[in-house]
């Protein structure tokens, strides 16, 4: 049975200057933490049927590089060309664990899916979606510690009310259940994500999962369901 530990993400950058030394070190020390599950494989939000452009990418990764704001190159998202740079928490935390423990590869087990921005402008003036985002953001706000965001960021309370959007974006019917349609498009993703890891994952693997929190209340449950996976739930 594979190992599983699920560590969720917020992208960067956000508030913090990533190339200070300071944040630099808090990376560092988050990572030896991680270091200590001993993945074998080490999963990330790339997308999984472009895992030759990740190696690509992974292997220009140098370990002199992750202070510095680099340019890896250029890669396709949502049918645009964008720049993978290293400001960029697969590469601040997926590369760099991966450089510390040796890995030849890291895999990708996204997909890309966008929600439907016709399906959300029909159903917002119907949720007071500023009332989720400024709660989301007293929860994160008063920390200037990367590591405690991490902790935040992987709490229950948290991961439970990211989830509560959708559930409340569910209820709304203008009488096409436009609402759950959107939501549907969100569980397609994860469940496409879930699928690109079982994918992944060998018996005997242990896995470690860098992905949004956002992602979280769905891959926690789907990972519980399956009989060849084992959720580890201290990070």
């Amino acid at each position: 049975m594979a190992e599983i530990v699920l560590v969720g993400t917020f992208h960067y950058p956000e508030r913090f200057d990533i190339f200070s030394q300071g944040v630099q070190n808090q990376i560092d020390e988050f990572t030896n933490r991680l270091a200590l599950f001993h993945p074998n494989k080490i999963a990330v939000e790339f997308p999984y049927g472009m895992q030759n452009k990740l190696d690509e990418l992974y292997a220009r990764s140098e370990k002199h590089c992750f202070g510095e704001n680099a340019a890896y190159g250029n890669i396709e998202r949502y049918g645009s060309i964008v720049p993978f740079k290293s400001v960029n928490e697969i590469v601040q935390i997926g590369f760099r664990l991966g450089n510390k423990l040796n890995h030849d590869k890291i895999y990708g087990i996204d997909e890309d899916i966008e929600l439907s921005d016709e399906l959300f402008e029909k159903i917002t003036p119907y949720m007071d979606m500023n009332s989720y985002f400024e709660k989301i953001q007293m929860m994160t706000e008063k920390t200037q510690d990367l590591k405690e965001l991490y902790a935040i960021h992987n709490s229950d309370a948290y991961i439970t009310f990211d989830h509560s959007m959708y559930m409340a974006m569910n209820k709304i019917n203008l009488g096409n259940y436009e609402g759950s349609q959107l939501v549907l498009q969100w569980y397609e993703r994860n469940l496409k994500i879930f699928s690109n890891l079982q994918n992944v994952c060998e018996k005997e693997d242990k896995v470690l999962v860098l992905i949004g929190s956002s992602y979280l209340k769905i891959l926690k449950e789907l990972i519980r369901a399956s009989s060849e996976m084992d959720l580890c739930e201290e990070i």
